[in-house]
């Protein structure tokens, strides 16, 4: 998919002295300004001069830079943008695929990289975004450009009408209010249970976490787990709703901590041990090892019956084993359809509306049907 990076490098609008050259100074004006369009017109659309803008600089109504406006855009030149934006359409620009809005998506670098669930929804959004007329940018951060409110600057930067954030955490506090007050619209993606932001939608994994459970007990007499976590790899509210739905089905729990040890003799003890399966609670903590120790992770998947239920894994360097696993997983790409459908309606930015997102779970299934090997690419 092309991106479309947003830029407003232009220049200078000319002195008020070109006008006065011409005779009749609106179609001065409408020379003036077609000439700025055609030299400045690249493969991807770009922020144009406002109406106001002009307005001001050349010192006519804005009634007669609307009307300017109004034929360059008949003329394929221009495009308005709801919010006020003037889009100044790129040089392979389609008349009947106007653009609807900029929008961007912040990405936190770690987990694009990583975690597959959180780069599947990007790829998924920003594919949707693009058949239906929305112009994206990918702006990807660090946890601390969320913290400082350096990441809000970036955006703004590229002129984004609307953000859509998967998962904003607690610290991106002072960047979601940045935003706000730049006038830019955050649609907000969170699991169930996280309210450090009201977000529009929301993805709910605790009826497939206790259906996934409830199938190890009920099928298999599973009475005893091992829960494997870390401190430096956290899933918190995934970890809360194992919790719960651990102890409301009376199953017992032994956690089993990553410290700083070598992940093959982690994931080899782990083999060994004598429970009845063995639960990953966050993706970034299992994707960790598939990248670390592939085979021992593979060997694991052979040697005990594991769930993922923070969503599936890569395996780096490695052929995906078609050992069974249990996962819970999320439909991204009926989210994306939902997500961008309420955009074109505006339902998006309704407060008063949530939409839930039901995650499933995935009983006995080939990992080799939901992730691919990561291997590098030869030139």
């Amino acid at each position: 998919m092309p991106r479309t990076k947003v830029s407003r490098d232009l220049g200078p609008l000319p002195r008020r002295s070109a006008l006065n050259v011409a005779r009749h100074k609106t179609d001065g004006l409408l020379q003036i300004l077609r000439s700025l369009a055609i030299k400045n017109q690249r493969e991807q659309p770009r922020v144009f001069y406002s109406v106001r803008e002009v307005a001001k600089q050349f010192r006519v109504p804005v009634s007669t830079v609307a009307k300017i406006y109004r034929d360059m855009e008949q003329e394929g030149l221009l495009s308005r943008v709801r919010g006020s934006k003037t889009i100044l359409n790129g040089l392979r620009y389609n008349r009947r695929l106007s653009v609807r809005a900029f929008v961007g998506l912040p990405a936190l670098l770690s987990n694009f990289i990583t975690i597959q669930d959180y780069r599947t929804f990007f790829i998924c959004i920003r594919r949707e975004l693009w058949l239906r007329g929305f112009a994206t940018t990918m702006v990807f951060f660090r946890p601390d450009e969320a913290v400082d409110g350096s990441l809000s600057d970036r955006l703004r930067t590229y002129d984004v009408d609307t953000v859509i954030w998967l998962s904003p955490f607690r610290s991106a506090k002072e960047s979601l209010l940045r935003l706000s007050d730049m006038g830019i619209r955050v649609v907000g993606i969170s699991q169930i249970g996280t309210p450090i932001t009201p977000s529009r939608y929301y993805v709910w994994k605790e009826r497939a976490v206790e259906t996934l459970l409830r199938d190890w007990k009920d099928r298999n007499s599973v009475r005893r787990i091992t829960v494997v976590d870390s401190k430096d790899y956290r899933s918190p509210v995934t970890e809360e709703i194992l919790r719960l739905a651990l102890d409301g089905l009376g199953i017992e729990s032994v956690i089993r901590t990553f410290k700083d040890e070598a992940s093959h003799a982690f994931l080899r003890d782990l083999c060994r041990i004598k429970t009845h399966g063995i639960i990953f609670p966050s993706s970034a903590l299992a994707s960790m090892f598939s990248f670390r120790s592939p085979d021992g992770l593979a060997d694991l998947l052979r040697a005990q019956r594991v769930a993922f239920i923070d969503g599936p894994i890569d395996m780096a360097y490695a052929k995906v084993p078609d050992a069974p696993v249990d996962l819970v997983t999320v439909d991204w790409q009926t989210v994306a359809e939902s997500i961008v459908n309420d955009l074109i309606t505006l339902e998006a930015f309704d407060r008063n509306r949530h939409t839930t997102f039901e995650a499933q779970a995935q009983l006995r299934v080939p990992l080799s049907s939901f992730s691919e090997a990561i291997r590098p690419v030869r030139t």
